[in-house]
């Protein structure tokens, strides 16, 4: 089974000086109320764009009639996860997943270097990425999701997103800022929840991973 003790938070949190994706807003948390003032109870609202921090992409936000978030199946939000180490690659090739054991049904999340990058207060394009063909090759998996811990799985100078393509024409969703810095490749329990928002294209999400324990035996099916 897994360590539900030990769960490892994987979520940027929200808020000043945090990493955005270029031409994004900055999150805002607006105070309507406050106990302090005098108010009866304290309420806020909060201003945030689809796509800022850890985040998943439903098929929706690279296709046309792909999925939105509230039609993706509960499967893809949680379930069995591998963590495959990928750091010193500035750019994943197919050589570089071939050699790796990839479970069927697991949500495949790609540690690199750009962990890091994380908690750099600005954007960098310098950042890691994925090609084509390692995708289609983590993509015979049959993944759950496929996540990263940058902003995407295509380099900066690639307008047509072939990467974060190939994982929406699965009708997968992509899980990107995902904090893996602290976090050993292997085998864990991820969950990633987002809010059923009804046509949402992306949303934000806590991601969690729990550990496997070392007396556990074969990985539950989804």
């Amino acid at each position: 089974m897994f360590d539900y003790e030990a769960a490892i938070d994987l979520t940027v949190p929200i808020g000043a000086g945090m990493v955005l994706y270029p031409g994004d807003a900055p999150p805002r948390l607006r105070r309507l109320s406050s106990i302090e003032d005098g108010d009866p109870l304290t309420a806020s609202e909060l201003i945030l764009g689809c796509h800022v921090g850890t985040h998943v992409d439903a098929p929706a936000h690279f296709l046309r009639d792909g999925l939105t978030v509230d039609r993706l199946a509960p499967a893809h939000f949680f379930g069995p996860a591998v963590v495959l180490d990928l750091t010193s690659r500035a750019r994943i090739e197919l050589a570089d997943v071939e050699k790796l054991p990839v479970p069927a049904r697991h949500h495949v999340l790609l540690k690199t270097d750009n962990s890091a990058l994380l908690r750099a207060g600005t954007f960098r394009p310098a950042y890691s990425y994925t090609t084509p063909a390692a995708m289609r090759r983590l993509l015979d998996s049959a993944p759950l999701s496929v996540g990263i811990d940058y902003y995407s799985f295509d380099p900066p100078a690639e307008a047509g997103y072939p990467a974060h393509r190939l994982i929406a024409a699965q009708g997968l969703p992509a899980y990107v800022c995902l904090d893996l810095g602290n976090v050993a490749a292997g085998h864990y329990f991820f969950t990633a929840f987002a809010l059923p928002v009804t046509g949402a294209e992306g949303l934000p999400v806590r991601a969690v991973l729990w550990p496997r324990r070392a007396s556990a035996g074969a990985v539950p099916p989804p």
